[in-house]
């Protein structure tokens, strides 16, 4: 402690590290550091952005995928109700037990799938369009605002219509069942293209952000 106490080391520790030489190797030495610290940082921050890519493509991929899913399955149980109303009314081919055994399979189809579909929207789409999916409650309304709501309304009318071929019903009761079928059938078609067309929409405004 003396030693450092004394003046005459002070003045050489002073006149050190005032020389440039000094100077220079200290400055050398820090900004190595500096530069090994900011090589690590960016390094670390495009690690986590190709992450932040890549979870976000992923994502992006997903509610493609799903949405394309949902409109295949849609569409075979829409295309199937149609084939039913095209037979009872005698337009169509096949015969009607048949033809509603062929479209019940996308109906058991929609069913065992709809929770798992509506949890997927949430996750990778918009959790509004999960509510629009449907719910068993809005399958009770009579005015039904979601898709599986108006599934169901068009299934019911459209087997109205199956049952009234079946029982070889008069023909104005035949006329109404297949108008109110058929008006029920139009308005789900409408309804599964504004749902498709709001989630294609909700997954290129979130990408817009990202």
């Amino acid at each position: 402690m003396s030693l450092l106490a004394s003046k005459p080391f002070q003045k050489r520790f002073g006149r050190l590290f005032s020389h440039p030489i000094s100077l220079l190797a200290i400055a050398t030495v820090f900004a190595t550091l500096a530069g090994v610290w900011l090589t690590n940082y960016y390094q670390e921050q495009a690690w986590v952005r190709e992450k932040q890519f890549e979870t976000f493509r992923q994502g992006y991929r997903e509610a493609l995928e799903l949405v394309d899913e949902l409109s295949d399955i849609m569409s075979r149980r829409f295309f199937g109700l149609n084939r039913v109303m095209w037979v009872a009314k005698g337009t169509g081919t096949g015969t009607l037990e048949e033809t509603w055994a062929t479209y019940y399979e996308s109906v058991e189809e929609w069913n065992t799938k709809i929770m798992s579909y509506q949890g997927r929207l949430a996750r990778f789409v918009d959790p509004d369009m999960a509510e629009a999916l449907g719910s068993w409650e809005d399958a009770q309304a009579t005015d039904p605002r979601t898709i599986h709501g108006r599934f169901f309304q068009a299934h019911e009318r459209v087997r109205v219509l199956v049952d009234c071929a079946r029982n070889r019903c008069a023909g104005e009761t035949k006329a109404t069942a297949l108008q109110q079928a058929q008006q029920a059938v139009n308005g789900l078609g409408l309804a599964i293209q504004r749902f498709v067309e709001t989630c294609t929409a909700s997954i290129h405004e979130h990408a817009s952000w990202s």
